[in-house]
C-alpha cells in the first residue's frame, strides 16, 4: 500500500488543477476578425451568432465623469443590416493588471441591433479590458475583449 503524505496530496491537487485549467476557453472568443463587405472590417466578432460588433464612444469618460458608447451589431451575411443578437449584450470593464473591475455599466436597447452603454467609468488610469459579452441569463455565451489604455 502506498502512503501519500499531506504535502504530496497538496502537490497532486495543484498539479491536477494546472492540467485541467490549461486549454482554450469556450467563453473567450479569440477567433480572427471577419471582414464586413460593406465597411471592409469587423471590429469585434461574435462567432456564436456570426455577428460583427462596432463599439463607438458617444461620450468619452473622464477622471471625474461617466461616459457612454453605442454598440451596433451587424450580420456578416447581410452587410450593413443591424441585427438584434439572440443573447443579451453585456459589458464588463476589467483592469487585468490590478485584478479588479469598475462600477457596473447599464445597457439601453435603442433599436434592434443598437445599444447604448451608459455609466462607463474607469476608476484609475492604466490598461483596461472592455469585455463585450453575449449572455443567456447569468451564463456568458460568447465574449470578445477590446484592450484600451486609459
Amino acid at each position: 500500500m502506498v502512503v501519500i503524505k499531506p504535502m504530496q496530496k497538496v502537490f497532486l491537487i495543484l498539479l491536477t488543477l494546472v492540467f485541467i485549467s490549461c486549454g482554450d476557453s469556450h467563453i473567450v472568443n479569440d477567433s480572427p476578425s471577419r471582414l464586413d463587405p460593406l465597411t471592409g472590417e469587423c471590429e469585434l466578432y461574435f462567432k456564436t451568432e456570426d455577428l460583427c460588433l462596432k463599439a463607438a464612444w458617444e461620450l468619452m469618460p473622464t477622471s471625474s465623469d461617466f461616459g457612454s458608447m453605442i454598440l451596433t451589431f451587424t450580420d456578416l451575411k447581410n452587410p450593413g443590416v443591424l441585427v438584434a443578437p439572440i443573447h443579451t449584450p453585456f459589458v464588463v470593464l476589467w483592469m487585468t493588471s490590478m485584478g479588479h473591475g469598475s462600477s457596473p455599466v447599464s445597457v439601453e436597447n435603442l433599436e434592434p441591433g443598437k445599444f447604448r452603454i451608459k455609466d462607463v467609468f474607469f476608476i484609475m488610469p492604466g490598461p483596461w479590458d472592455i469585455k463585450y459579452q453575449l449572455k443567456d441569463g447569468e451564463l456568458v455565451v460568447d465574449e470578445v475583449v477590446q484592450k484600451i489604455e486609459v
